[in-house]
């Protein structure tokens, strides 16, 4: 998923589940826990690497289902709604494109910029791009019990 502007960009890679098939509590969330690396490229040029696990697979059908109804014109917003505050994505219809803002909290940096943000705007083919990686990422990652 790649997020950018003429200034600065921001790129999330799903990489993995954060725990293995076998691992946590199966009564719980644990086993859907996955993965984000971030690559931030901020206003200055510096670039900054990071991992947080912060969204569940529920979460991602979620949040790729939000974006498919806003693509299709069926509702004017997509707000996530995620059970950790780490990462964010908003995205609302303006005119014929999309305006989408992301953040993404970095949890191991250490020169007080702990927060990835990126405000851009997606043409239709952009964010129907996006929803086909989303597609796959869900495949790829299915909820385990």
């Amino acid at each position: 998923m790649l997020f950018q502007n003429e200034e600065s960009s921001l790129k999330l890679d799903i990489v993995n589940y954060e725990l293995p098939a076998d691992g946590g509590d199966p009564a719980s969330d644990d086993r859907n826990w996955l993965v984000l690396r971030c690559t931030w490229v901020n206003e200055d040029g510096v670039i900054v690497k990071d991992t947080n696990s912060c969204l569940l697979t529920y979460e991602l059908k979620e949040m790729t289902a939000g974006l498919k109804v806003l693509n299709a014109g069926i509702r004017d917003s997509y707000e996530s709604d995620f059970a950790e505050p780490y990462f964010a994505l908003s995205a609302w219809a303006a005119g014929e494109d999309f305006q989408v803002g992301v953040s993404f909290f970095l949890p191991n940096t250490m020169d007080g910029d702990d927060i990835a943000e990126v405000s851009c705007t997606m043409t239709k083919a952009d964010l129907t791009a996006l929803i086909g990686e989303l597609d796959q990422l869900c495949a790829r990652f299915p909820d385990r019990a």
